[in-house]
């Protein structure tokens, strides 16, 4: 595997480092993909709302994903409801839209969050990832299957970690910046307080909502992923005859061009757990009607019974939403961490 004799002398806290650089690359460069990923999914979930034909008036106002209400004059709702029922009849049009409408800076809504899960996140996985691999006793006997099953139990670990702050980061990108007018700190506040609430009344089982099917995502995803880059770094990557001055180069070439091919892979394979995911973790959050009465979902919970009725009632198109845009994240993601990562472990391997 190229150079995994020397790195596999690098302390852990090299490899965490690197991680961390490969985390905060990757989390500046595409979240804005992630936010239009979100709201195309979730567009169809945004309730209608009446405004009054009295301009003067007070009139209360349900917030979309938090269900805390809020008394503004009634221009203020027509605005709401105005920017509610904006639709994105594509990945393009979402971007132009979203950016025009709501401002630049509001694509990467969620950054610091993205950044808080993905450095710790990915310091578990890709450590976690490189220990299984290295050490399990399928690397010998069936080298082809241990990056699958490494993968996926690396995946486990993680993601059940930073659970609760993915909840936070989804449903903070869902909602549309018309919606922030007391700002965001405001917004932050009120999802803190309906989740307090939530854990109350729930229990902290609250916090890990939608963690069975985001597991049903990521860890297939986890597993195709590394199977196929460690299938193309065994059998696709460019080895130069002689040392060159552009090892370093040629490492982050290999590492970009493996890590896009396997991402896509991997993205296609799963995206109708991505859509679930996304829906699911929206819709099944408790919402105020305007009489203040909490409206309890009544979306199935079984992960195979919810992808179905969305196909039922919507049609198969509905599981594909989205799946341009996360291709368009997921790829040069995939590729930007893994080359950062292997990158940084070849630097600090021959400092």
């Amino acid at each position: 595997m190229g150079s995994n004799e020397s790195q596999c002398n690098l302390s852990l806290k090299e490899r965490m480092l690197s991680a961390g650089v490969g985390s905060l690359l990757t989390s500046l460069i595409l979240t804005p993909m992630d936010v239009v990923r979100i709201r195309l999914q979730q567009q169809d979930l945004l309730p209608n709302c009446s405004c009054p034909s009295n301009t003067d008036a007070k009139v209360p106002i349900t917030h979309t994903n938090t269900g805390t209400v809020f008394w503004q004059d009634s221009c203020f709702q027509d605005l709401t409801c105005k920017n509610s029922r904006i639709r994105f009849n594509g990945t393009m049009e979402a971007f132009t839209m979203i950016a025009k409408n709501e401002g630049l800076t509001s694509l990467w809504s969620g950054i610091s969050i993205s950044l808080l899960m993905a450095i710790p996140a990915n310091v578990v996985y890709f450590t976690g990832y490189e220990y299984l691999r290295d050490t399990s006793p399928l690397n010998e006997k069936h080298p082809g299957l241990n990056p699958l099953l490494c993968g996926a139990f690396a995946r486990v670990i993680a993601a059940t970690t930073i659970a609760p702050l993915e909840l936070i980061k989804t449903r903070l990108q869902s909602i549309p910046r018309s919606s922030r007018r007391n700002g965001k700190m405001e917004v932050i506040k009120d999802l803190m307080l309906e989740m307090r609430k939530e854990i109350k009344s729930g229990g902290s089982k609250a916090l890990f909502r939608g963690l069975e099917i985001t597991l049903w995502r990521d860890v297939p995803f986890s597993a195709v992923y590394w199977g196929a880059y460690e299938f193309c770094k065994k059998h696709l990557w460019y080895h130069p005859l002689y040392p060159t001055s552009h090892a370093n180069w040629i490492q982050f070439a290999n590492s970009f061009i493996t890590g896009c091919i396997g991402g896509t892979i991997a993205a296609i394979v799963t995206h109708p757990f991505d859509v679930g995911k996304t829906r699911m973790q929206i819709s099944l959050m408790p919402q105020r009607n305007n009489d203040g009465l909490v409206r309890s979902s009544k979306f199935p919970r079984n992960m195979f019974k919810f992808l179905d009725s969305i196909r039922r009632t919507e049609g198969f198109g509905a599981l594909c939403v989205g799946l341009p845009v996360r291709i368009a994240k997921i790829a040069p993601s995939c590729a930007i961490m893994i080359s950062s990562y292997e990158v940084s472990k070849r630097i600090f391997s021959h400092s």
